[in-house]
């Protein structure tokens, strides 16, 4: 089963650096045009970097977080809960079940930020939230760097995690479902700006043409080595 997933996530890996180049392109592109209206985002980014470069690195709130994703995870993929512990530096969930999704769960899922659009997002059913904008704008930019920045932390240290579904293999749908839940995301944080389909599109045509010319190559390198024969 190893081997059939590490062959798997090899065949996908132009796929994925599609996906993340049309996402950084498509980000770039948007910070460069956009008004404004949206310099509250970058702020909350480059506030909380400078956060934890001067402070300290927020362990105990990304290690609830972290643990809170494996859980909700679990319990939408039917799991029971039988342990819950957090510490400083680590903690840990027991479920009644699990799979890759509970398992990989906090790697790409911004818990914080999905709390804050889904609080943003249900203030609009009592008042008016444009007047709201621009702190939601903050927190959700604050909230996005710490998930990236902590994540790649994490995952800089050994994760049993990882070693559960193989490693290669975990890495690779990490990147994969990063891609398409920020691409979510940015469709939600910046409605009519950056749209899933456009993005879902570009994606698609930068994958066919990776795959033509990884294709094309694979032609000619056995074309010219049966030449040589």
């Amino acid at each position: 089963m190893k081997f059939f997933k590490n062959t798997f996530a090899f065949l996908l890996v132009p796929a994925v650096a599609a996906a993340g180049y049309t996402l950084i392109k498509n980000l770039l592109h948007f910070m460069v045009s956009a008004g404004n209206q949206y310099i509250p985002f970058w702020i909350g980014i480059l506030c909380y970097i400078a956060f934890q470069i001067i402070l300290y690195k927020p362990m105990k709130t990304y290690v609830f977080g972290h643990e809170l994703s494996h859980a909700i995870a679990g319990i939408l993929s039917g799991a029971k809960i039988k342990k819950f512990n957090i510490g400083e530096e680590s903690g840990s969930v027991a479920l009644t079940k699990s799979n890759i999704w509970t398992t990989l769960a906090p790697y790409f899922f911004p818990i914080y930020t999905s709390a804050i659009i889904i609080i943003y997002i249900s203030l609009g059913w009592f008042t008016d939230i444009k007047q709201f904008y621009g702190y939601f704008l903050f927190l959700v930019g604050f909230s996005i760097a710490f998930h990236i920045a902590l994540t790649i932390y994490i995952l800089s240290i050994e994760q049993p995690d990882l070693r559960i579904h193989g490693t290669f293999f975990s890495y690779v749908v990490i990147f994969a479902v990063n891609a398409v839940v920020f691409i979510l995301l940015a469709a939600l944080i910046f409605p009519g700006k950056i749209t899933v389909r456009d993005i879902l599109l570009q994606i698609c045509g930068n994958t066919a043409g990776i795959y033509k010319f990884i294709y094309t190559g694979a032609l000619e390198i056995c074309s010219a080595f049966r030449e040589t024969k």
